[in-house]
């Protein structure tokens, strides 16, 4: 039986083990060896074919040894990020990465810019002909590479510059308390627990819980402030630098990041905007359902008003639901559910320095994914518990594939998770014996409505015009507030009652290093995992095995050309996605006539 907190001894002891300290010397050693066979190789690459392909190698085996190291320090530090002594290590282990990639640089940029024939050659190794796709996206960015000299500033001043603006960004998430004033007494908690009563049923609850997470994060507003102008900053100036053959638009990043083109999400944008006045329907039925003329902002994670029941759910009960739902599309389905709950390889536990969010995660060693969430047995957290084990899916159906393959863009990352809620909504709402439940699970279905083709668009509408005043100087807190009401009024509209003004400071995602606008991909997966989902009929048995080739084609296609090969459509055009958000209109009219 499952416990709730998630079972990490698969890949070490602890993080002061005799097994990660041996991991991690020997990681050491590799570097070094690595760093002098580049260095011995430098200007004369294109002569020694096979030392490329030896380096090559080893790369891979290196890469994977820090990535589960990464992985298991980032484990522990989302479960508590109190631990003083694991963030330690993992400061080490950053710097040591960081070294590693700084090695790397001479190789990568001989290989992203050298003739197609030398690069041919390299990749003719049969453990290295995997990682053709990988070297095709790498090379597609050679008119904005730095020197090689500049390209290792740049991965050198990273960790203490900007990977450590993220950081900081964790730590004061990660240890905030917020205040919640109720009329007859006074709580203090995480801010991961505040954000958990958000989903609630209880209003009064909601909007207090609300409340803290406004008063706490409004106290640390100018700390979040500098945060998001150093990020944007730095992306700004590094993409300047990059910009000598060739100009480079502050979106192209994220662009190549999620292998798309820019003519794919305007498509997209265009399609949601064209539709927008439909889907703030979403929202204020909701309002109609809560009794009130608009939606408030704490009403947006709300659990449904209406339940036939009023109970909140346990873990394995939510589980079952889940395995259940799953086991509709596939038996193999469910029974991953199954295994991910008795392997232990959830972590859903109430604590008070636990990180807020949910995400999932993998260890590259023994291929076997987690999921980390707060659960509090409201329908919320098991959509999300939902969302996070089609991630998991995803990865357990690519585990015995090549790990060149299997590098997966967010986009398409969003796809299985989406398509796993929806699946899970369409179930409950299907099997529902009375009109209470069907209103309670259909519900789910209108809040991911006004999440995807309101919220995240909004975001988005944020962050490129953050990027774009950013260019001429930081902005202030107030400026930032002042972005985000435009954005917030532009897709919602009248639907809201206010508008969060400081869900630029409330939401990590803009605070996240690795990735900058981690927002379109969510609308992205959401459109195309309907549009797999309601392929379903048309398949018949061939679904399963036509959905998971496409889960397995994510690593090693553009996304463009994933729906080309599977579904024969063309995502750079906007009526792909009007006839998901067609489908999505059908959910929210139905909604309408059953309240």
């Amino acid at each position: 039986m499952n416990t709730m907190a998630w079972d990490l001894t698969s890949e070490y002891p602890s993080f002061d083990s005799k097994e990660f300290n041996t991991e991690f010397l020997t990681a050491t050693t590799k570097i070094q060896d690595i760093t002098e066979k580049i260095e011995k190789l430098k200007g004369s690459f294109s002569k020694d074919i096979p030392a490329i392909q030896e380096i090559l190698l080893q790369r891979e085996q290196i890469s994977i040894l820090v990535w589960n190291m990464s992985t298991y320090l980032m484990c522990q530090l989302s479960v508590d990020s109190s631990l003083a002594a694991v963030q330690a290590r993992s400061s080490e282990l950053k710097a040591l990465n960081s070294k590693f990639k700084q090695a790397l640089v001479p190789i990568d940029n001989f290989l992203s810019s050298c003739e197609d024939q030398v690069i041919n050659a390299v990749l003719e190794h049969p453990l290295l002909q995997p990682a053709k796709f990988e070297w095709q996206q790498s090379r597609s960015l050679k008119d904005y590479l730095l020197t090689e000299s500049e390209e290792t500033l740049v991965k050198g001043l990273s960790m203490s510059g900007h990977h450590a603006w993220s950081d900081l960004y964790q730590r004061l998430s990660g240890t905030m308390q917020c205040e919640l004033q109720f009329k007859d007494r006074k709580e203090i908690m995480g801010l991961a627990q505040a954000s958990s009563l958000t989903r609630g049923q209880d209003e009064e609850t909601r909007k207090v819980a609300w409340n803290a997470i406004q008063n706490a994060w409004s106290q640390q507003q100018e700390s979040a402030a500098a945060i998001l102008n150093a990020l944007a900053g730095w992306r700004l100036e590094v993409g300047q630098k990059r910009s000598t053959k060739k100009e480079m638009h502050f979106l192209q990043p994220s662009l190549h990041q999620n292998r798309i083109q820019m003519k794919t999400l305007e498509a997209l944008l265009v399609a949601c905007y064209d539709n927008v006045e439909t889907s703030r329907r979403a929202p204020k039925a909701m309002a109609r359902l809560m009794q009130k003329p608009q939606l408030d902002p704490w009403d947006l994670l709300a659990q449904s008003p209406v339940s036939s029941s009023g109970k909140v759910r346990s873990f394995e009960e939510s589980v079952q639901m889940i395995e259940q739902a799953f086991a509709q599309v596939d038996p193999s389905m469910g029974q991953f559910v199954r295994m991910m709950a008795d392997k232990n390889w959830i972590e859903a536990r109430v604590l008070d320095h636990k990180r807020n969010g949910a995400y999932c995660t993998g260890f590259p060693k023994s291929r076997t994914p987690r999921v980390f969430m707060t659960f509090m047995g409201t329908n919320s957290d098991i959509s999300t518990l939902a969302h996070e084990l089609g991630h998991a899916y995803h990865n357990w159906v690519m585990r015995d594939m090549p790990m060149a393959e299997t590098g997966y863009p967010m986009t398409l990352a969003e796809t299985a998770s989406i398509f796993s809620e929806t699946l899970l909504h369409d179930e409950l709402f299907a099997n529902a014996k009375t009109k209470e439940e069907k209103i309670e699970f259909a519900w789910g279905e209108i809040e991911g409505a006004t999440a995807f083709l309101l919220n995240i668009p909004s975001r988005f509408e944020f962050e490129r015009n953050l990027y774009s005043q950013r260019q001429a100087r930081p902005l202030s807190a107030a400026e930032l507030s002042q972005l985000t009401e435009d954005a917030w009024q532009k897709w919602y509209g009248d639907s809201l009652s206010k508008y969060e003004n400081l869900f630029w400071a409330t939401k990590m995602h803009f605070s996240f290093s690795d990735a900058s606008f981690y927002n379109y991909p969510y609308t992205f997966g959401y459109l195309f995992g309907m549009s797999i989902y309601t392929r379903r009929a048309e398949l018949g048995k061939d679904f399963m095995k036509t959905y998971v080739n496409i889960l397995r084609d994510t690593g090693r296609m553009t996304a463009e050309d994933v729906v080309q090969k599977h579904l024969g459509e063309d995502i750079t055009k906007p009526e792909f996605w009007k006839k998901s958000i067609d489908v999505i209109n059908k959910k929210i009219t139905m909604f309408e006539n059953l309240i």
